[in-house]
C-alpha cells in the first residue's frame, strides 16, 4: 500500500512531463517512454493503477505518442525547408 501511494505522484508527475515536451518531440518520447515503464513495474509488482497513477499512466502514453508524431513532422518540416532551400524558394527575399 505504501509503494502504491509513493508510485502515484511520480506517474503524474511523468505524464504531465510528456504531454507538454511532446511537441518538441524526443523529450516527448523519453519522458512518455520512462513513465509507462514505471507503470508496467508498479503493475508487475502487483500495483493497482488508481486515480493520479492511471492518469499519470495514460499521459505518458500520450505524451509517447504525441512525441513520436511531432518527431515525425519535424523532420518532414526540416526536409521541406531544406528542399526549398536547394530549389532557389528564398533567393527573392530581401530586407529593407
Amino acid at each position: 500500500m505504501n509503494q502504491q501511494n509513493n508510485q502515484q505522484p511520480n506517474l503524474l508527475v511523468f505524464g504531465i512531463l510528456a504531454l507538454v515536451l511532446a511537441e518538441l518531440g524526443i523529450p516527448g518520447i523519453i519522458i512518455g517512454a520512462i513513465g509507462r515503464s514505471k507503470g508496467k513495474k508498479f503493475i508487475q509488482a502487483g500495483g493497482t493503477l488508481t486515480g493520479a497513477s492511471k492518469v499519470g499512466y495514460i499521459l505518458s502514453l500520450i505524451g509517447l505518442i504525441l512525441g513520436i508524431v511531432m518527431t515525425v513532422f519535424w523532420i518532414i518540416y526540416i526536409i521541406v525547408i531544406a528542399v526549398a532551400g536547394a530549389n532557389g524558394a528564398f533567393n527573392n527575399i530581401t530586407f529593407s
